[in-house]
């Protein structure tokens, strides 16, 4: 069970961007268990530029610098807007730790969207959709996955924890983000 939460986390990296400790409230996380899929709706907006959220939402090469499951993430392949990207970590969870791997493809729509798709990997399917809408002088992310594992995940316990994961990321996500934001501006 708890190999497969964290492989939807790690999926989760590829994709989508987060929001800062401190403004964590502003995450709104919906994890469901319908059959043998697991159903992510997250939406949040970070202060920021689509552009300034595209920017870290892309850099796969370097996610493993600010997202911390991740022990490798590489760009594999491109061809125009659709990468192929692996991915490698680990995540603990009580006690407990687990490694994972993927290699999904991605298929890009400059500062609008961001579709994946598992190529190979821990889990059975996964698809995942990321839509980057301008708020003002923000970015509202609205991000969907679904999921199945190829092991059981009891509904209650898994998604809760599934839903602590993916707060987790999009925490250090926006982190980057806001971080890479005050130094272009200090720097220009």
């Amino acid at each position: 069970m708890l190999k497969f939460l964290i492989t939807i986390c790690c999926l989760l990296a590829v994709e989508v961007g987060a929001i800062a400790d401190d403004a964590s409230d502003n995450i709104k996380v919906n994890v469901q268990k319908s059959g043998d899929s697991v159903i992510i709706d997250l939406t949040v907006t970070i202060p920021a530029t689509p552009q300034e959220t595209w920017a870290v939402l892309t850099d796969f090469d370097h996610m493993p610098q600010f997202l911390g499951s991740l022990q490798s993430s590489k760009i594999l392949e491109k061809n125009g807007d659709k990468w192929k990207v692996a991915q490698k970590g680990q995540s603990s969870h009580g006690g407990f730790s687990f490694s994972f791997e993927t290699v999904r493809e991605v298929e890009l729509t400059p500062f609008e969207t961001i579709h994946s798709h598992l190529i190979s990997g821990t889990m059975t399917k996964q698809e995942g959709l990321t839509q980057l809408l301008p708020v003002g002088a923000a970015t509202r992310i609205v991000y969907h996955s679904e999921s199945i594992a190829n092991i059981w995940v009891p509904p209650l316990l898994g998604t809760s924890i599934v839903e602590g994961d993916v707060r987790k990321q999009f925490q250090e996500m926006e982190a980057e983000i806001l971080k890479r934001k005050a130094a272009a501006k200090a720097g220009g």
